[in-house]
Parts: structure tokens; sequence; C-alpha cells
């Protein structure tokens, strides 16, 4: 007898439309799909047969649909792994059973970490996924994001937009659908990314307030008005940090303003993107207008394409919750904290109620946050190494031989050097290299 959810499983893979309905409460069995490396030697992916006993007690999930996203590819831009990479990249595979995740970072020596994790990450150099883009070209090119944000310049933040985008053109194995999911979001419960129609579920953020010029920027290389969602008299905006792209609209978007800008003279030279868009972004920083991937191309679709895609304004999120990133009073400063959440932490943490400035609503009785915002980078890299617990040893071992990326070289630099030193010395060379706010 034929298999009929086989059947539509491999059909729906194939015409990359709507996602299959099959939830996993029962079982977990999905097709091997193939990767063919660079040397074009296929290398079947097969999904870990014990993903579901590891997780049994996940968010207390077991009861409700899981969604089997298998002809879905996930998309990770990311300076340096934390601690939490590894409960993201479990949380992901169990809730959504996504084909594949790419994690794009700044030092391949942090690959090997990431790929033991789980089977089906693929690990990719930031400076080899765009010909000829990488950190020092970009910056090379970008004296007036320099001379506007000085060592906290923006350069790193324009790279990981392009390559978000940039994945579309140069990632030929990439599915059609691709999910770009951000670094410190971990995922606490499924929802869905499609409509039973195929259409894309886009999510909409209450908080519009903070738009860092993304109109200005998105009507220079469009001509376009940027476009946000509005229900019930509210605006929303599309930086949810996570949104579901299509390869086709992606291509389409970046050739729409590529010829907008030769047409209208806005660059004098047809240069391709990214160089298009960088050309434009070191004209406009000193009036502090700045792209937004998910907005400009989020209002693009909007704006051609509104009959592919679903606006979500129910989905709920939690920002470094105060119930366990807490701040001294007098410095504003976080205090001291373990940064290593297990799996119970971040389940408790996904059902906390606590309102935040960016607008969250308190969820309604016996629902939970969809996603938790934990920005460990930030913690433990960007200045003073607020976290009491270690990294595991196979990525610290990278950090001390690479450093950690986040920070500037010279504080990276001394980091690595702390981390040589014992007890006190340790603690002191940490907080001795970071950059006077």
């Amino acid at each position: 007898m034929v298999n009929r959810r086989n059947v539509l499983g491999v059909l729906v893979s194939f015409l990359c439309c709507a996602p299959c309905r099959a939830g996993f409460t029962d079982t977990f069995r999905v097709p091997s799909v193939t990767l063919f490396s660079k040397s074009g030697e296929s290398k079947p992916i097969q999904p870990k047969t014990d993903l579901r006993d590891e997780s049994r007690q996940l968010c207390e999930n077991n009861g409700i649909q899981r969604f089997n996203y298998s002809h879905v590819d996930v998309v990770v831009v990311m300076v340096a792994p934390v601690c939490v990479t590894q409960q993201t990249i479990k949380l992901l595979r169990f809730n959504f059973n996504f084909r594949r995740l790419y994690y794009i970072v700044k030092h391949k020596q942090f690959c090997p970490y990431l790929e033991s994790i789980d089977e089906n990450v693929i690990c990719l150099d930031e400076n080899e996924v765009i010909p000829g883009v990488s950190y020092s070209a970009l910056k090379a090119a970008g004296e007036g994001i320099i001379e506007f944000q000085g060592i906290n310049n923006r350069i790193g933040w324009y790279l990981q937009q392009y390559l978000k985008l940039g994945v579309a053109l140069h990632l030929p194995d990439l599915s059609e659908h691709y999910l770009i999911w951000d670094a410190d979001n971990i995922p606490i419960k499924p929802f869905r990314m499609f409509t039973d129609s195929g259409k894309v579920h886009f999510c909409a953020n209450p908080s519009a307030s903070r738009s860092y010029g993304y109109p200005k920027y998105y009507k220079e290389v469009s001509g376009l008005e940027l476009i946000h969602p509005t229900y019930k008299g509210k605006t929303y905006n599309f930086v949810c940090g996570y949104m579901m792209f299509y390869r086709p609209y992606v291509r389409e978007f970046l050739e729409y303003m590529d010829n907008y800008m030769i047409e209208n003279k806005i660059i004098k030279t047809r240069q391709g993107f990214p160089w298009n868009l960088h050309e434009v972004a070191n004209k406009l920083m000193s009036i502090n207008a700045m792209f937004s991937e998910y907005d400009s191309y989020g209002s693009y679709v909007l704006a051609q394409h509104p009959e592919s895609l679903k606006m979500d304004y129910g989905i709920s999120y939690v920002r470094n919750p105060e119930t366990h990133a807490k701040k001294n009073k007098d410095t504003a400063e976080f205090v001291d904290m373990r940064c290593c959440l297990s799996q119970k932490r971040i389940c408790e943490l996904g059902k906390s109620a606590a309102e935040t400035p960016h607008g969250l609503r308190k969820p309604t009785e016996g629902s939970r946050h969809h996603y938790l915002i934990w920005e460990e980078h930030k913690f433990r890299y960007r200045t003073k190494n607020y976290c009491i617990d270690p990294l595991p040893d196979a990525l610290q071992k990278a950090i001390d031989e690479v450093g950690d990326g986040v920070a500037p070289d010279e504080v990276s630099a001394a980091k690595r050097a702390a981390k040589r030193a014992p007890g006190a010395s340790r603690r002191a060379l940490l907080n001795a290299s970071s950059p006077v706010p």
C-alpha cells in the first residue's frame, strides 16, 4: 500500500510550497536528504532517530503539534557561538524538523564545534559565502560608515545583512524557502511558518518606534516608501529576529534595487550586490539612515506579492528577562550571572509574563511566549564578561585561538590573555580589557 503521507512529503519538498501538515505527536520519521559538498561528492543527511527521546521533557511540548518543515533550510549568521547555541540548534530541529542549519561565522575554527552539535549543521566562513565580499573588503570601502561610527562601526553589522540576502544567490543547495534566524533567538515552542495554502507567515513586531533611519535608506535605493503593517490602528514592523525568505523574491528584490539605482544615477556604475548597497550606506550614514534586511524585504514583498504572505500579529517573545539578567540599580550594568541556560531554565523564562520596554504584552492565561531572546554574546563577549559559567571546552579552545570576534581586536587579544591567567588575575584582566563606554 502506498504511504500517502510520504508521497505528500515528497511532493511538497519538490514544489517548495506548503509545508507538510503532519506533526510529531506519535512518530518522528522524515526522509533523508542529500548534501553536495564543494568537492561534488554527495553526503546523505540522516535525521537523528533519538531526537524525540533526547527532548522528552522539552518545555512540556510533547502533547502539541510540531511542524515538519523538512523542505526548509535555516541560515544563522553569527560572529561566534555561545553557550546556548547548542540549545537553540536542538530546539530548532525538534520543534520544526528543518532540513539543514547553515551557520555562517567569523572564524572557521568555530565550525568543528558547531558541526559536532547536530549532523545537519553546516558551518561556513563568512568571508567565503559571497565571492569577493569579506569584512576586510567592506571595511576598506567603508570610509563613511567608519567616519560616523568610530570604533563601534557597522561594517560587521552590514556584512551580516548582506549575507542573509546573498545566500539566495550564492548557496546553490539552499532550499527555495529559507528561514533567517537570529543567533540570540531561542525557539521555545513550535509555531506556524506557513499557512495550509502555502502562504508565508510574516511576523509583526509592535516595537515600531526605533527605525534607525530605515525608511530613508529604503527610499534612496528603491524609490519606494517603506511599508509597515498596521493592525487595529497600531503600526508594526518586520524586525522580529526571524523571517522566511523566498529565493526568487530575493533575487527579484536585489535586481530591482540595482536597476533603480543605475537608472536614477544613485550610483554611477553597476557594481552588483552588495557593493551597490554599500556605496549608498557610506553616503547615508551621516544622516543616520541605515539598511534593514527584514524591514526592506518585508516591505517589498508586502507591496509586490501581498498574496504570498499572511501577517502574524500573535507572535510573543521575551527579551533578556529580568528574572535572570539582572542589572545593578546604581550603575545600570548587568550583574554576574549564569549564561549557560539549561532546557528547564529556558522553558521557565519562556513562561515569564513580565512587561518589557519593547511593548511586549502579557500572554493570556495558560499561554507561553514563542521564543526567548537571550543576548549572551553581549553578556559574555561585548564588554565585561558577566558570565560566571564556562563555555564548552571545544568552543573555548577555538575562542582562545582566534578570539570571540565581537569585541574590538585589542580587547579580544586581552581577553585571550586573560583566559590563560589564573584566578583573580583572570578577572582583573577581563575587566581591564573592557573599553570605556
